[in-house]
């Protein structure tokens, strides 16, 4: 097989891949939203309609091929990353996007005006979409379309996001029963997620760390030779490991990567965000609530010395690219919180009181879990994708509210940029992105020829059961906008580093 391919040869491969998993995903979007199975090596196949799921179970033995389908792959986490939903969309927006790109420059028309253009226009759309916004919506309503239509699971979604609000800690379990329910306990969420995506273990590129060992440290971990001491407690005792840092040296990650991949140790890195302050207020909280001792430099200390008494735990640890949530059973007997408490009544100044009046309450809040039950194991599984999907929706709706769902909003938002004056070809390739999730909701409700869904009107919906316009709002039809936002530029994003590929070749092997 050729090492290296170029130009549109290239191009072709790679677009062969992007098709291959755009239309494996095309019959989950919408209310009569199919299901896809996927062969499980370890058990039962897995049957759902997740986006970002059936994405990474995509492959193919031409490595060419491959390489589209890894950047389809790529748009779906990409989505998946930063709203936890959308992925559908988002692939389907880039099908259609690099699909009608290869076809321009066939044509004669720069790759780098194709580029520059979808630019142009995504920032258009996506202003017209911040002043669309919804604000006035039920919060159950998202969390039904987020769970395909679920109502029963919508209601309970909606009322658990409701009460810890758009930032609160939410874990999604398996439940031992066929019943979903809703269980509180204690920890807290963490503003910062791992290190590496190499350290998930676990579906929907999360690290799952079951009764861990926490280090925690103000140092910057510049060496894995530092951590050794650490990772040789945790091997010895067959415990998972995880550390809470000041910062890391990027190299010492990859030698961390080696052995995890290896299989020889369970762990991951975690670094706070902030400034130094805010840095260290997190790492002091989390040291009290696992029990660890906060390895400090000011007094010169090191974890390069640590010690099983210096080393805290967790019942449960859960860490995604973006956060980290920490399960402890009770937080009632800390005494950190009596001195964060002593510490509000003494502040000098009320914004540092207000600090750490949020410190306390990020403590004893705690963390809502969802366990999700089934009457199988494959349904159990198809469930939890759901929730997840709903939950995510949930918050970016209280944080960023919502817009009218099914699509119609992009479709309208197509019509404001015509007004405004744009056209072309390549325009009118982003116009046809935009109305992907419309028509592939119409042809998915099996009546594709019931209504015509260019005239769809304002606050009105393509109906994803029966293809037919409804109202919006008396059905609770709403997007996210951060979602919909989110989706477009990832999609956006992919379409341009296709359409800028003038070779793929092909890495030899060792």
């Amino acid at each position: 097989m050729e090492t290296i391919l170029t130009g549109a040869e290239a191009r072709s491969k790679l677009l062969v891949g992007v098709n291959k998993v755009a239309n494996s995903i095309k019959g989950t979007l919408g209310a009569n939203a199919r299901t896809v199975i996927i062969q499980n090596p370890m058990g039962a196949p897995v049957i759902l309609n997740d986006g970002v799921t059936i994405a990474r179970a995509v492959t193919d033995t031409d490595p060419y091929i491959q390489m589209g389908i890894d950047l389809l792959k790529e748009v779906a986490s990409e989505a998946q990353e930063k709203s936890g939903d959308g992925t559908t969309s988002a692939t389907l927006i880039a099908q259609t996007l690099c699909n009608g790109s290869l076809s321009l420059m066939e044509k004669g028309i720069s790759p780098l005006k194709i580029r520059d253009e979808f630019k142009q226009y995504l920032e258009q759309t996506i202003e017209y979409l911040r002043d669309d916004v919804i604000t006035d919506f039920d919060l159950k309503d998202v969390a039904t379309i987020a769970a395909n239509n679920d109502e029963e699971l919508g209601v309970m979604i909606a009322d658990v996001v409701k009460e810890v609000g758009s930032t609160g800690a939410i874990t999604i379990e398996t439940s031992p029963t066929t019943e979903t329910y809703i269980k509180d306990s204690s920890g807290v969420e963490v503003n910062a997620g791992y290190a590496h995506n190499l350290m998930a273990n676990s579906p929907r590129n999360k690290c799952l760390l079951e009764n861990p060992y926490v280090v925690c440290t103000t140092e910057k971990i510049e060496n894995f030779n530092t951590l050794l001491p650490s990772l040789e407690i945790a091997v010895k005792d067959g415990r998972p490991i995880i550390f809470f840092c000041a910062d890391y040296n990027p190299q010492m990650v990859q030698n961390l990567l080696v052995n995890i991949i290896q299989g020889k140790v369970s762990a991951c890195i975690v670094k706070p965000s902030g400034m130094h302050e805010q840095k260290q207020a997190w790492l002091e909280d989390i040291a009290a609530l696992t029990g660890a001792k906060l390895i400090s430099v000011t007094l010169k200390e090191s974890i390069n010395n640590i010690t099983p008494n210096s080393m805290g735990d967790a019942d449960r640890i859960e860490a995604s690219a973006r956060s980290t949530i920490i399960s402890r059973k009770s937080v009632e007997n800390l005494t950190h919180l009596d001195t964060l408490r002593e510490n509000i009544e003494g502040a000098e100044h009320e914004w540092l009181a207000e600090q750490m009046n949020n410190r306390l309450s990020r403590l004893t809040t705690g963390i809502s879990t969802i366990y999700v039950g089934g009457a199988t194991e494959v349904e159990q599984v198809e469930r939890k994708e759901r929730v997840d999907d709903a939950v995510n929706a949930c918050r970016h709706a209280l944080e960023s509210g919502v817009v009218i769902g099914g699509g119609a909003t992009l479709y309208h938002a197509s019509l404001a940029l015509s007004e405004a004056g744009f056209d072309g070809d390549v325009f009118e390739l982003f116009v046809n992105g935009l109305l992907t999730p419309i028509t592939t909701i119409r042809e998915n409700s099996g009546n594709p020829m019931l209504g015509d869904v260019f005239h769809v009107g304002k606050g009105s919906y393509v109906c994803g059961k029966t293809g037919q316009y409804r109202d919006a709002k008396h059905d609770g039809v709403y997007d996210p906008v951060n979602v919909v936002i989110n989706s477009l530029e990832s999609a956006v994003s992919v379409a341009a580093l296709v359409l800028m590929t003038d070779a793929a070749i092909i890495a030899p092997r060792e």
